[in-house]
C-alpha cells in the first residue's frame, strides 16, 4: 500500500512540474512581444481630423469630418502591440473611415476570434462592416467573417491567409502583401489561394515586407524591405480605399 501512495504522490508530483514549467514557459511566450515605435505613438494622439479613444478591448479612430458609414475592425498580427497599428489606422481615419483596432487577450487573435461582436453591437452607427487583419490577426478575421456574413461585408488579408475555407463567402476580399515578404510568402498565398473568397483582389508591393504593415520590428525571420515604411503603408491604404469604395 506505501508503495502504492509513494508511486501516486511522485505522479502528482510530476504532473505539478510539469504544469509549473508549462505555465511558466506560457507566461514568458506571451510576455515577449514586439512593441510600437515612436511615430506610432505620436499617431495615439487626437488631432483636427481624427479623434482617438480608448477601452478595456480595443482603439478606436474616429474621423471628425466627412466620416463615411463604413467601419473598420482590425485584428492586430499575433504577438504585436495592437497600438503599432495606429499608424496605417489613422492614414485609413483620415480618409473618413472610422477604424476600431482590437486589443486580443494574450496579443494572440486565438483567443478573441469573435472580439469583432463586441465592436458591432456597440457601433450601430456603421452600416457597413470590414475586417481587416494582418497576419495570423487576417487568419481569425477571415474566420469570423466566414462565420458572420450576415454582418461583414468587406475582408482585407494584411500579409495573411484563411486557414479554413472561405472560398464560397459573399464578402469581397483584398489580399495584400509585400514582394520581399518572407513570413507570408509568394508561396504561402499561392498554396493557399483556394481557400480566399473567389472574387478576391490579389496586391503585391513591390520591395515591401511583413513588419512594414505596422509600427514595430524588425520583426525574427523577416527580410528587410527596400522602400520605406512610409510608402509601404500609404500603398497599402491606397489599395485599401479603391477596395472600400467598390463594397
Amino acid at each position: 500500500m506505501k508503495y502504492i501512495e509513494s508511486k501516486k504522490g511522485l505522479f502528482l508530483l510530476i504532473i505539478l512540474v510539469v504544469s509549473a514549467v508549462a505555465a511558466a514557459s506560457f507566461a514568458y511566450y506571451i510576455s515577449d512581444y514586439y512593441h510600437m515605435d515612436s511615430k506610432a505613438t505620436a499617431a495615439l494622439e487626437s488631432t483636427d481630423v481624427y479623434n482617438v479613444t480608448y477601452t478595456d478591448n480595443s482603439i478606436k479612430f474616429t474621423p471628425t469630418q466627412n466620416r463615411s458609414d463604413t467601419g473598420i475592425i482590425f485584428y492586430p498580427g499575433g504577438k504585436v502591440q495592437p497600438e503599432a497599428y495606429s499608424v496605417i489606422s489613422s492614414k485609413l481615419a483620415v480618409k473618413g473611415y472610422t477604424v476600431i483596432i482590437v486589443k486580443m487577450p494574450f496579443n494572440l487573435a486565438f483567443f478573441g476570434v469573435n472580439s469583432a461582436d463586441d465592436v458591432i453591437s456597440k457601433h450601430p452607427e456603421i452600416n457597413l462592416w470590414v475586417i481587416m487583419g494582418h497576419s495570423l490577426g487576417g487568419v481569425f478575421a477571415s474566420e469570423y467573417a466566414v462565420n458572420h456574413q450576415d454582418k461583414i461585408k468587406g475582408a482585407v488579408y494584411l500579409a495573411a491567409y484563411p486557414s479554413k475555407n472561405a472560398s464560397n463567402a459573399t464578402f469581397k476580399a483584398l489580399s495584400i502583401r509585400g514582394s520581399l515578404d518572407n513570413l507570408t510568402t509568394a508561396q504561402d498565398i499561392s498554396n493557399n489561394k483556394n481557400k480566399f473568397p473567389a472574387n478576391t483582389v490579389f496586391i503585391t508591393i513591390p520591395g515591401g515586407n511583413h513588419y512594414n504593415n505596422g509600427n514595430y520590428g524588425p520583426q525574427t525571420g523577416d527580410n528587410n524591405s527596400t522602400i520605406t515604411r512610409e510608402e509601404q503603408q500609404n500603398e497599402t491604404v491606397s489599395y485599401i480605399i479603391e477596395f472600400l469604395k467598390c463594397l
